[in-house]
C-alpha cells in the first residue's frame, strides 16, 4: 500500500466525517475536480473500489486512527503488531516508538 499525501489523507478523513468533494473544494478554495483527483489517487493507492471502501481500508491500516498515527501516514508500531509483523524491523516505527516512550517517561516524571 502506497503512502498517502497530506491532501489525499485529508480527503479520506473528510469522507469519513461525511463531507463531500464539493464541501472540501469550497473549504479549501480550489476546484472540485482537483479534490476528486486527490480522492481518486487515495482510492487507487489504498486498493479500494470507492471512497467509502478507502475510508474502511484506511481505518483498518491505522491511517485515520489518531492513536496509531504517531509516525505520520505510516500505520505505526501497533498496526504492525496486529498484523503479526515485527515492528522493530521497520525503522520509522522503531524510531517513533523510542521517541514516544521517552516522551511518556518525561510526562510521568513531571
Amino acid at each position: 500500500m502506497a503512502e498517502l499525501t497530506e491532501r489525499e489523507r485529508a480527503v479520506v478523513l473528510a469522507a469519513a466525517n461525511g463531507s463531500s468533494y464539493r464541501d472540501l473544494a469550497q473549504q479549501w478554495g480550489i476546484e472540485e475536480i482537483t479534490v476528486r483527483g486527490y480522492g481518486h489517487r487515495a482510492i487507487r493507492k489504498l486498493g479500494a473500489r470507492s471512497i467509502a471502501h478507502a475510508v474502511l481500508l484506511a481505518c483498518q491500516a491505522g491511517i485515520l486512527d489518531g492513536r496509531r498515527r504517531r509516525h505520520g501516514d505510516h500505520a505505526g508500531y501497533e498496526a504492525h503488531r496486529k498484523r503479526g509483523e515485527d515492528p522493530t524491523l521497520c525503522e520509522p516505527c522503531r524510531d517513533g516508538e523510542r521517541a514516544h516512550r521517552q516522551a511518556m517517561k518525561k510526562r510521568t516524571r513531571t
